[in-house]
């Protein structure tokens, strides 16, 4: 469904910080954005976080190894969870928020099976 609206990223960061692995995964969706033609953007955030997703995304996997969270799930136990986090188009669905409460756009959620 194609929409005239504006898209707003926002990157949970880690105890008010900036967050590595966050910024990156926004600067690849502001790619994607950017590259469809729909979007245009002037934002210095949005321009930081896509030089940091070009250079990411040679070897997403081994540039995340250097991101303080990736520390934290290393020491938790938690290294199986980071394929999962890496998984682009892994669902359908699409939050909005509609009187102050975040839901799915269609109601529904469906989690396709695609992956790189």
């Amino acid at each position: 469904m194609k929409q005239d609206r504006d898209v707003i990223l926002f990157c949970a960061g880690w105890k008010d910080r900036f967050s590595l692995e966050d910024t990156v995964c926004a600067g690849a969706i502001a790619r994607i954005l950017l590259d469809s033609s729909l979007f245009t953007t002037n934002c210095d955030s949005v321009h930081a976080s896509n030089d940091l997703w070009q250079i990411a995304s040679q070897n997403p996997r081994l540039y995340i190894e250097k991101a303080a969270q990736r520390s934290r799930l290393r020491d938790k136990g938690l290294d199986d969870c980071i394929e999962y986090c890496m998984t682009f188009d892994l669902t359908s669905c699409l939050p909005v928020i509609q009187d102050n409460v975040l839901k799915d756009l269609a109601d529904t959620c469906r989690i396709v099976e695609k992956s790189l």
